[in-house]
């Protein structure tokens, strides 16, 4: 149900709402890469100026750099008209931090001074490179692009239908056979919605170090350098606009869920229960807000650095939630003189009848900054 909502919400929004959610959901390390696209289009890139804008963006420049060196080679071995190819390496400058293209082809012939006909054959010759999906310029697309490569004739034409606008629930109505159905069902929902990129050009950065000390709490957010050389570009004031508004929201969730679970932030191996749903009733945003402005965003804590997903645990009693199992473990750890393995942990919740796999136990400590190599971390720190 909660999906379905969010899709028909996404329907309903506008090109600057679309914009300002696309901005929420990124990273900081993604934020700060988007930046340095925009710099680097808007100066000497696009505009022939006499002068680029002096920016320390080395890392990510060395990033982008490698990734696109890996789309040129691709894109130069193309056969294609020498016009066409120097445009696919113009469009690379436009691709969002996940790999799609969003910007319109109109868009994208007006800013690069280009007829439209030219920048579609260069969106898709930048579209048969790997990864698959790079250059779509949807969510769908990219769907679409990675169904045709698994040959699937009933999969692509659902792909299609849903590239074209048509809601998921109406194309799988009109599959006739149930068992197609719940297959296309599930095929369609391990699509990736971006290209997989390389790991190499991942990369984490805390949105805030997190720290307690002499009884006070300081937090101290990652913020971009903004300055006015780029500040001013018409090109940077929507992303500054939906930056802000990321800014705001983040760390209005990010307050809650201190208050919430301060305790883990002094340094006690345990976490309170908390949903979603509590923190968009108490910041005012809707779960979905909520749930998209954590993914794949962490904090630095004294326990080590954490997604902020992982300060979400479920309020059931019941002894295999993952709550209650995080919280032993924890306490286990905590207690123990010694260090334990993840098989001695799994043991003993085994002997509180907790059932739970020894990869699961490893995943959990993990998550919560618990392994061995975090402890021996925090001593070298102490």
């Amino acid at each position: 149900m909660e999906q379905r909502q969010e899709q028909t919400q996404r329907m309903t929004l506008s090109t600057s709402q679309l914009f300002q959610l696309t901005i929420l959901e990124e990273s900081f390390a993604e934020l700060e890469e988007h930046v340095y696209r925009i710099i680097r289009r808007t100066s000497a890139y696009r505009n022939n100026l006499s002068k680029t804008i002096d920016v320390d963006f080395g890392r990510v420049a060395d990033r982008v750099a490698s990734f696109e060196a890996t789309l040129l080679q691709q894109i130069r071995l193309e056969s294609v008209r020498q016009e066409i190819g120097y445009m696919a390496e113009q469009l690379m400058t436009y691709l969002d931090t996940d790999g799609l293209l969003r910007t319109t082809d109109a868009q994208l012939a007006t800013l690069l001074e280009a007829d439209v006909s030219l920048v579609k054959q260069a969106r898709h010759v930048l579209q048969r490179c790997e990864p698959t999906g790079i250059a779509a310029r949807s969510v769908h697309e990219c769907r679409l692009l990675h169904a045709l490569e698994l040959d699937d004739a009933l999969l692509i034409d659902v792909a299609t239908d849903l590239n074209e606008g048509i809601a998921v629930k109406q194309v799988l109505q009109d599959i006739d056979d149930a068992t197609d159905r719940i297959r296309i069902k599930a095929a369609l929902d391990r699509l990736p919605k971006a290209p997989v990129l390389p790991e190499t050009t991942v990369l984490t950065i805390p949105e805030a170090d997190i720290e307690f000390r002499d009884g006070e709490l300081t937090i101290n957010w990652s913020d971009l350098e903004i300055d006015r050389s780029w500040a001013d570009l018409d090109e940077a004031k929507p992303f500054l606009s939906a930056y802000e508004r990321r800014r705001t929201t983040l760390r209005a969730i990010l307050d809650v869920i201190i208050e919430r679970q301060l305790n883990w932030f002094k340094g006690k191996l345990e976490l309170a229960p908390l949903t979603k749903k509590e923190v968009a009733e108490v910041t005012g945003h809707h779960p979905s807000t909520v749930g998209r402005a954590i993914a794949n965003k962490t904090v630095k804590t004294i326990q080590g650095t954490m997604l902020l997903e992982d300060f979400f645990v479920s309020r059931t009693t019941t002894g295999t939630s993952s709550f209650l199992v995080k919280v032993r473990i924890a306490q286990l750890l905590e207690a123990s003189p010694v260090p334990m393995s993840d098989q001695q942990l799994v043991d003993c919740l085994a002997r509180e009848q907790i059932t739970v796999a020894r990869r699961t136990v490893a995943k959990y400590r993990a998550a919560l900054g618990l392994t061995q190599a975090d402890f021996e971390r925090r001593e070298e720190n102490s």
